[in-house]
């Protein structure tokens, strides 16, 4: 008895036996760290995987609306499709088991949850053989919008200081190489370059003085301003009023020749984005500054009357109408307005365009590319739709990140809802 009692008292070697019975569960937990970290990686996976699969499922849906050569249940197996088909793809090389995936296609959302067990190596020291890992995507279908978008680009002469115009021509070029890219289904954009003139092609019944025998023919001509109320307006002409319909300045002044020359022609709404990219890289500055006909123009690009007749009707609720306004200076080109003629009533014919264009549902951007006088930044906030849609592009090299900022605005995308 002496014997085991002395056993008993003797403590020594407890500290390796009690380590001993603690090394799993410490183990366990310290490597437990290592397999969250890995079902951390597994979860980030499977949510990118479920968010692309939405997105291009949301997409087909929409690209479908706007086509509309399909009906609902085919709409909704070929976004089922390609949503599985890129799940299959995105999981072929993940190391942990095959996900559980669900897919579900409505006219309201595309929902898209994933599942799979992550098998561990520490944890399982303690029971826990597999963690759960997954990942959860929805994505709102709004109704498809068709996206009309008319660009108004001052190519004045002062825009050849700084190479202004040809930093303005790239990101012009860009945006529409973007909209190409990124939404050119249901997507149509018209250009209207200007300065002093417009140049046009119209019916000649919609220019001024046209003999009787051109009325219904096609005519290119450098366009002035319109009388007032006409200017401010988007009204079509009509040859019962010379005011409603637009002088032009003679051909054959050199002037008026520099803008065929310089490519300085507008181009109607079109989804041929190529052609448009080719026209803008041949255009070249000439003449004065006419911001309130260059506003009557790209509004008129947005409107479904004459004279051009390619944009869609407003009452149409699948289209947003959109004008992006840019020039580098003042009106410097006289125009009948509200107070007589002359550059201020040019600025009131403005004022009225954009206040007008803004009332039918135009969406409009304005850019002051560098540009001092207050005055001309004043008008150019009050034509903008919004606060957020004035730029003032302080030097050359910021008005590619204008464009890109005001691409970002307008391109229709499918926002992740989670």
């Amino acid at each position: 008895m002496r014997g085991l009692r002395s056993i008993w008292r003797d403590q020594r070697g407890n500290a390796a036996i009690i380590f001993g019975l603690a090394v799993i569960p410490l183990l366990a937990l310290g490597g437990g760290a290592v397999d969250l970290a890995y079902r951390g990686k597994v979860r980030g996976e499977l949510q990118a995987a479920a968010d692309t699969a939405a997105i291009a499922a949301a997409r087909a849906v929409q690209q479908g609306r706007l086509q509309r050569e399909a009906e609902w249940p085919s709409l909704k197996a070929d976004a089922e499709g390609k949503a599985n088909q890129l799940l299959d793809t995105a999981f072929a090389h993940l190391t942990a088991s095959a996900p559980d995936t669900d897919v579900d296609v409505t006219e309201e959302f595309v929902r898209i949850s994933v599942l799979s067990n992550v098998k561990t190596s520490f944890l399982g020291l303690i029971g826990i053989n597999s963690l759960r890992a997954g990942g959860l995507a929805e994505v709102n279908l709004p109704d498809p919008i068709r996206v009309e978008i008319a660009l108004a680009l001052d190519y004045s002469g002062s825009m050849r200081a700084s190479d202004k115009y040809i930093r303005m021509t790239d990101a012009a070029r860009s945006f529409i190489r973007k909209i190409k890219e990124d939404r050119a289904d249901g997507s149509k954009v018209g250009i209207v370059p200007f300065s002093e003139y417009v140049h046009a092609t119209l019916p000649g019944g919609h220019i001024r003085d046209t003999p009787p025998a051109s009325v219904n023919t096609p005519m290119q001509a450098c366009l002035l301003n319109r009388g007032y109320p006409y200017s401010a307006t988007a009204d079509a002409p009509f040859s019962g009023n010379p005011a409603s319909r637009w002088p032009q300045a003679d051909p054959s002044d050199p002037k008026c020749q520099a803008y065929p020359a310089g490519n300085l022609t507008v181009h109607d709404l079109t989804a041929d984005f190529d052609s448009l990219d080719s026209a803008l890289a041949g255009m070249e500055p000439a003449g004065l500054t006419n911001i309130a006909l260059a506003a009557e123009m790209g509004w008129h690009l947005l409107t479904p009357d004459a004279p051009f007749d390619t944009a869609r009707p407003y009452s149409d609720m699948h289209v947003q109408k959109i004008m992006i306004l840019l020039t580098d200076g003042m009106q410097t080109v006289s125009a009948e307005g509200p107070s007589g003629s002359s550059t201020l009533a040019a600025d009131e014919v403005t004022a009225e365009l954009c206040a007008g264009a803004k009332a039918e549902g135009v969406r409009i951007y304005t850019i002051a590319f560098d540009i001092d006088e207050a005055r001309i930044q004043d008008l150019l906030r009050g034509c903008a739709s919004s606060a957020g849609n004035y730029y003032d592009a302080r030097e050359s090299a910021d008005i590619a990140g204008v464009f890109d900022s005001i691409f970002a605005q307008i391109s229709e995308s499918v926002w992740l809802s989670r």
